[in-house]
């Protein structure tokens, strides 16, 4: 008897294909056989012995391949064709950013290097830190603020290093950002450089972080799905320099140092996260991503200070 399912040879009386599970039609007895009897119907409070099940069919070879098996042409065009949208800024996947230039006014400031396609009339320009205090700062610090101005017309796709990307819509409000997780944002939003109180003294150059505030699109990066934590004055939030992403502009976290996991440096050869944290304290909230390692960028190593071995504030979004 052949299966109709998978058309497989079984043997004339089986109930079952033995190659897929599938169930069989019922044969006819052969002449002369006894016919079986039907089993007597449980008595009441008599206890039955379980019948035995049968097996499901297991998945075919195209089933358990399907995700591994390759696509046509066809197929890849239609699954990963962009996705047009009339917003400034718009999400192709998680890790992938695309710019309406049109619709921010022909201009935007992204982290060099995140460029990775574009379509239309778009030029590209270095931008410094820009303006005498920010200068100042950018020499305090040892960081080299490299900004590109994008202009044009089209659309523009930005990436960083296959990190998550996080879009934010700021309307006529702040926040400050750890600069490796800045990806991009609009003209329209203004910026400043910020340094964290209490991290002079810590290592050369300190710890710093941009402050941005208007109206406008802002696109961060996270190593992973990111978190909010609620800061409240009973409930003070300490974070690892690392998994650090943002926070309320209200909040001016100050460096802590726990002298109890001082050990632990010697353990995980590590100056930063077991050893300091960040302590926010107030009313607001601050975003980490779910790794105490900074997310890898396209840019390369930035120069000594500054972010240092802190954790990358400012580190690869300011270098040359």
């Amino acid at each position: 008897m052949f299966c109709p399912s998978c058309g497989q040879e079984n043997d004339a009386t089986a109930s079952f294909c033995r190659f897929c599970g599938q169930k069989l039609k019922a044969t006819e007895a052969a002449p002369g056989s006894p016919i079986p009897t039907p089993a007597a119907p449980p008595q009441p409070g008599a206890a039955t012995a379980p019948q035995p099940q049968a097996a499901s069919a297991p998945p075919t070879a195209s089933a358990r391949g399907a995700e591994l098996a390759p696509t046509s042409l066809t197929a890849l065009v239609r699954q990963s064709m962009e996705v047009e949208s009339p917003d400034a800024f718009s999400l192709q996947s998680k890790k992938l950013l695309r710019v309406n230039m049109d619709a921010c006014g022909g201009q935007v400031l992204a982290k060099a290097g995140s460029m990775i396609a574009y379509q239309g009339r778009i030029s590209f320009t270095r931008q410094g830190s820009g303006g005498v205090d920010k200068f100042i700062k950018k020499a305090i610090s040892g960081e080299s603020f490299t900004l590109m101005l994008a202009q044009g017309t089209g659309d523009l796709f930005l990436a960083d290093a296959a990190n998550d990307i996080v879009l934010l819509y700021l309307n006529n409000e702040s926040i400050t950002v750890e600069a490796l997780n800045l990806l991009a944002f609009t003209p329209s939003i203004s910026w400043d450089i910020k340094m964290i109180k209490g991290a002079a003294g810590m290592m050369a150059g300190g710890l710093w972080t941009v402050e941005l505030q208007g109206t406008g699109y802002l696109a961060l990066i996270s190593k992973g799905e990111p978190m909010t934590l609620k800061v409240t004055p009973d409930q003070p939030v300490f974070t690892d320099p690392n998994a650090t992403i943002a926070w309320s502009q209200s909040l001016n976290p100050t460096v802590h140092v726990d002298a109890n996991l001082s050990s632990l440096k010697g353990i995980f050869g590590s100056t930063h996260g077991e050893l300091f944290q960040l302590a926010f304290q107030g009313q607001g909230y601050v975003v980490v991503q779910p790794s105490e390692e900074a997310p890898k960028t396209s840019l390369q190593q930035p120069k000594s200070g500054g972010s240092g071995p802190a954790g990358g504030i400012l580190g690869g979004l300011f270098g040359q």
